[in-house]
């Protein structure tokens, strides 16, 4: 970092210690300007008066503008002495640090005092100034005076404009620090909020994955140990489906990992699509039930809308599967048009009172589904038919 910015993050970061070197530098100014005073006391008194406040310049800069300014004032008035070797700075210094720290009307109220303080400086110019003849004329007074007046007024101008710079300055530099800050937090909040609805997503591909084949082993794996005794070969078919369901889970959650553990986009992505419901529906029958599968017209979904047609009855088979095993029919219908798709999963074992359905992770994450594509989706026995349960789902037409 440059000298000069490295002096300026110092006396930034410590604004007090910065302000009593200043002041003690300026006091060592004030002494070479006044040491043809030397032996005055007088001046010396006024002088240290004025002098000591500065040192708070950075605590109370109202206070101590006006204050010091009072204390000049009352120098030059009351005692005839001008402390102009001290003011040369120190006014300058207390205005710039008004118009940096104080509020609006404040600084204002110090700028106007300051300029007056100069207008009196002025007008006394023929009681102090050293160079003005001792039989001098009202213009020679005139001229004097008004140039010390202008010239006062001129940097204490100059003073209060830097510090009202500054102010500026600092405040964007603040408004620009706030806003890096809050554009930080508020990226946090995406990224928490992206890390959530991640986790949610990868909760509901692992629940579609998983339990539909557990379901499917399950039911497999009961029927085949009542097979056993009465028929082995039965029973060696059963456990051929159960591998096969297994591996096909195995493969599918092998994919899912992959997709995890792979930051390219381009890798292999767990995607079933709407044809891939023969599979589930022969799933189901190898299982013992039966199942109704029908598909009118071509879908008009896009590939998540009809991503989400698919977990939809893959959720209802295995809810047959975990629920209403005592089924006797399954049926499945599917209805494509331009507008959009629509399917309802019916089944009969709803009477059932051994295996009720509960709200789970399933339902719960099909509707999240359903509803970040804008459709709907119901689930419940039937009005007119208590023993049969429902399943209906709307997707809208992918817009072209």
């Amino acid at each position: 970092m440059v000298l000069h910015l490295r002096l300026a993050q110092w006396i930034e970061n410590h604004p007090h210690i910065s302000n009593a070197l200043l002041v003690l530098v300026g006091g060592f100014v004030t002494i070479f300007f006044t040491v043809s005073a030397l032996w005055d006391g007088v001046t010396w008194w006024c002088m240290l008066v004025c002098w000591l406040p500065l040192f708070f310049r950075r605590a109370a800069p109202t206070v101590v503008a006006y204050l010091h300014g009072a204390l000049v004032l009352l120098s030059l008035l009351a005692f005839n002495v001008a402390p102009v070797g001290l003011c040369l700075w120190s006014v300058p210094c207390v205005v710039y640090t008004a118009a940096i720290r104080s509020p609006r009307r404040a600084r204002r109220g110090v700028y106007l005092a300051a300029l007056l303080g100069s207008a009196v400086l002025g007008w006394r110019s023929n009681h102090w100034f050293l160079f003005l003849p001792e039989n001098y004329s009202t213009a020679e007074w005139a001229i004097v005076g008004t140039m010390f007046g202008v010239s006062s007024a001129a940097c204490i101008t100059v003073a209060y404009l830097a510090g009202d710079l500054a102010r500026g300055r600092r405040q964007r530099r603040e408004q620009l620090e706030d806003r890096a800050r809050r554009l930080e937090i508020e990226r946090e909040q995406e990224v928490r909020m992206a890390a959530q609805d991640e986790r949610a997503r990868i909760a509901r591909e692992m629940h579609d994955v998983v339990a539909h084949s557990l379901s499917v082993v399950i039911a497999q794996a009961d029927g085949a140990r009542y097979a056993a005794a009465s028929d082995p070969g039965v029973a060696v078919a059963t456990l051929g489906t159960i591998a096969d369901t297994a591996r096909g889970s195995l493969t599918e959650m092998r994919r899912l990992l992959g997709v995890l553990r792979t930051e390219d986009a381009t890798g292999t992505s767990p995607v079933p699509q709407l044809e891939q419901i023969e599979h589930l529906v022969a799933s189901v029958r190898d299982a013992g039930l039966p199942v109704e599968h029908r598909v009118n017209g071509e879908p008009a979904l896009s590939a998540g809308a009809q991503l989400t047609l698919y977990r939809v009855a893959q959720e209802a088979l295995t809810n047959v599967l975990k629920h209403a095993w005592q089924a006797s029919s399954v049926r499945i219908v599917v209805e494509h048009r331009p507008d959009g798709s629509w399917a309802e999963i019916t089944n009969d074992g709803a009477a059932s009172t051994s295996r009720t359905p509960r709200g789970g992770y399933g339902l719960q994450g099909l509707r999240e589904r359903v509803d970040l594509y804008g459709g709907s989706l119901t689930a419940g026995p039937h009005p007119d038919r208590p023993d049969v349960f429902v399943v209906r789902v709307t997707l809208p037409g992918e817009e072209k």
